[in-house]
């Protein structure tokens, strides 16, 4: 038996390389009105005293917060500590992060056995094991949310004195190929966005009115929307006289039972990088507008919300998932290639609603147009004037060519681009007129 270092507590041999160190707190123990002391074991004097020492000042930190004796369980698994992390993270972030850092965890952390190691368990070599088997089988893109979870979470547990180091930061990604996904047979170069021909396909589908999701797809074309902004916008974020779209919101999921991460429920939520920008109106754009308001007015009976497009049925936010699966299938319809390949996980992956966006920007970019208008149209993270009103902004937006227009399919104005010129009310009422008179037709 042997004294600990400045007469804190005391060490002593146990067992066959087994330590045991008691020590003793400067607070009493609000239980037994005693000095509050406490042990804990290790293959050495120095490390029984260092588990000892952790926990002591884990225990003395609980204790001026509550000024109760709150035992701290040493039974506790690194996935009950990653759980209460992610509560606190409720408030601090939006709903839809939250959501999805739930979701990620949920997925690719408490299905490892990581998961289920208590703290004193953890090392660098059981966060590498873990981050190369998600690599293994991911992307580095889905393996850097729970690797950053997991460092945040042991800097947390750090402060707390529950961990003595990161061993989380100590480890990193090694695995490179886990960005580089397995061709298709032919090994072909992968297919990065849409070409002209698929946009002439998609163009005719709309004009021929195939479906609800041809519009949709031309209708990101030309402004090069997210498909979460499209499913938020609404027909007063459409500036019909200025001939402008303003983008200052788009939708989200969250739970709707955050306590227990049950429920899934849409919302609308602040932009990307919460940037309100402004989008041209071509004369294809105005057409779409048109046909979708038509569509609306026609087949969605309760319209609360106002959306442009709205879920037919209930005039809900379209969900993501949703559009994509029209828009696959009108894709297969029209013989579009989506270039579909196999990953090195096993899924299969091609071009999806979000490559309309990357196709319009590609577009955007053969006209020289400077990186700064690019992201002003687009909301990229680059700085952008926050004055978007002004002349210049509007006519320097105006300038960039859209899809549509590079590749020739807006050469005439379609017979409906006349309404530019009309007000919200005129159109309503223009609306009105066209179906009383369908009505008369039909009559006839």
């Amino acid at each position: 038996m042997s004294k600990s270092a400045n007469g804190e507590g005391y060490c002593r041999r146990i067992d066959t390389n087994k330590y045991e160190c008691t020590i003793m707190s400067r607070y009493i123990n609000p239980k037994t009105g005693k000095e509050k002391r406490i042990k804990r074991v290790g293959t050495s004097e120095s490390d029984a005293s260092k588990n000892a020492k952790n926990a002591l000042r884990a225990w003395e930190k609980e204790f001026e917060k509550s000024r109760g004796d709150l035992k701290v369980n040493k039974s506790k698994t690194f996935g009950e500590y990653m759980k209460d992390y992610l509560k606190s993270l409720e408030g601090t972030i939006t709903d839809s992060c939250y959501r999805s850092y739930c979701q990620c965890m949920k997925n690719y952390f408490f299905t490892h056995p990581i998961s289920r190691l208590q703290l004193h368990m953890l090392s660098e070599i059981e966060f590498q094991n873990f981050y190369d088997d998600i690599a293994s089988h991911y992307s580095r893109k889905t393996c850097k949310t729970p690797m950053q979870l997991c460092r945040r979470c042991c800097r947390d547990l750090i402060k707390r004195s529950l961990l003595s180091e990161n061993y989380a930061e100590q480890a990193n990604l090694k695995l490179e190929r886990a960005d580089e996904y397995i061709k298709n047979l032919e090994n072909k170069p992968k297919k990065e966005i849409f070409t002209e021909e698929d946009i002439a396909k998609l163009y005719e589908a709309f004009k021929q009115h195939r479906g609800q999701y041809a519009v949709v797809a031309i209708f990101l074309l030309e402004t090069g929307l997210r498909s979460s902004e499209f499913a938020a916008l609404t027909i007063d974020d459409i500036d019909f006289a200025q001939r402008i779209i303003t983008i200052d919101k788009t939708r989200g999921i969250r739970y709707t039972n955050s306590d227990d991460m049950t429920g899934n429920e849409s919302y609308v939520k602040v932009t990307k990088n919460n940037k309100v920008r402004i989008i041209p109106i071509s004369n294809v754009c105005m057409d779409c507008i048109q046909e979708m308001m038509e569509q609306t007015n026609i087949l969605c009976k309760n319209n609360p919300g106002r959306l442009l497009y709205p879920t037919f049925r209930n005039g809900k936010m379209r969900s993501n998932s949703t559009m994509e699966v029209g828009f696959k299938s009108l894709c297969n319809s029209l013989g579009i290639d989506r270039d579909v390949q196999r990953q090195n996980n096993g899924t299969v992956k091609g071009l999806c609603l979000h490559s309309l966006r990357h196709t319009a920007n590609s577009f955007m970019k053969q006209q020289a147009a400077s990186t700064s208008t690019i992201a002003a149209i687009l909301g990229h993270s680059e700085d952008v004037n926050e004055r978007i009103y002004t002349h210049s902004n509007v006519d320097m937006i105006k300038d960039i060519k859209t899809t549509s227009q590079i590749i020739g399919l807006d050469k005439q104005e379609d017979s409906r681009t006349h309404l530019v010129e009309l007000s919200e009310e005129d159109y309503r009422l223009f609306m009105k007129m066209k179906e009383f008179l369908k009505n008369q037709d039909d009559f006839s």
